[in-house]
């Protein structure tokens, strides 16, 4: 049986990819408001992953299964911490930069373990995207314990989303076009 179902890395790579631009916009200073964060981080990064991770189950892809699935549900957990503050401060209150560093750092842990798994798979591009990652993780986590390297986590975070768009739109434009046309 021939398995014609489409390729589930550009969708996981587009979902990364917008969802990290955003949020590196915002801890760049492009804007302040987390509103366009959320709202990515819930239906492009949270989403978009997870359902690429789903189809790259159903492949037997299991880097893809696992990166996709665990990092969208990355995505719905952040969304959830950045609202933590309005909706549940009653019940929860929001989340100390101290516990968000650890939840970051530990991330940057997983990340780091995965892209040491890129190099077997051998796409530069993709391993370009979990260095990318692995930093932000790194970087965002050193910033919430007070080093003072927000705007340079903002501008990592940046380049892993630049880096997870052109993945993904030259996995599509290579797919349609049948051959290499954006080198990865």
């Amino acid at each position: 049986m021939i398995d014609k179902t489409a390729d589930h890395a550009p969708l996981g790579f587009a979902g990364l990819g917008f969802a990290a631009t955003m949020l590196g916009m915002m801890g760049s200073g492009f804007f302040a408001d987390a509103t366009m964060v959320v709202s990515m981080s819930i239906f492009l990064g949270g989403f978009a992953q997870v359902f690429a991770g789903i189809q790259g189950w159903k492949k037997g892809d299991v880097f893809g299964a696992t990166a996709f699935s665990a990092f969208g549900l990355f995505w719905f957990s952040f969304a959830f911490i950045l609202m933590s503050s309005g909706l549940a401060s009653g019940v929860l209150g929001a989340a100390s930069a101290t516990s968000i560093g650890f939840y970051l750092f530990i991330w940057g842990l997983v990340s780091l373990v995965l892209l040491l798994v890129t190099f077997k798979i051998g796409v530069k591009a993709i391993t370009i995207v979990f260095i990318t990652l692995t930093l932000t993780f790194f970087l965002n986590a050193a910033a919430n314990f007070g080093m003072g390297i927000g705007p340079l986590a903002g501008y990592m975070t940046l380049l892993l989303g630049i880096s997870a768009l052109y993945t993904s739109l030259a996995l599509v434009t290579n797919s349609v076009f049948g051959k290499t046309v954006a080198p990865l």
